[in-house]
């Protein structure tokens, strides 16, 4: 599994230097009145790429942390059914005949 952690940022690594090489002309953004000076198109991509990267970076720990949570509270429950099968083995058995 390591090995495709690696293949697959190398690919990243090479479309992204291959996308700034490429997109190098010059544009002035503007938002909300607030206007930029002439910055190369690669640079504000990238950064909406961070951003995006990040609000998905924080959607993902607040699902993980739920599910932390779920596992803790079944690791708990299964601890205690394990127990209560225990105790129902060792009762001795009673002849009722």
């Amino acid at each position: 599994m390591n090995w495709l952690n690696v293949a697959v940022s190398i690919a990243f690594a090479v479309f992204a230097i291959t996308f700034a090489l490429e997109n190098t002309m010059s544009v002035q953004l503007s938002f909300l009145g607030l206007t930029t000076d002439e910055t190369p198109l690669f640079l504000p991509m990238f950064i909406a790429f961070i951003f995006g990267f990040a609000g998905g970076l924080l959607a993902l720990s607040f699902s993980r942390r739920k599910h932390k949570k779920e596992l803790k509270f079944l690791r708990k429950e299964n601890a205690l059914l394990h127990e209560e099968v225990e105790n129902l083995r060792t009762i001795p058995l009673q002849d009722d005949l």
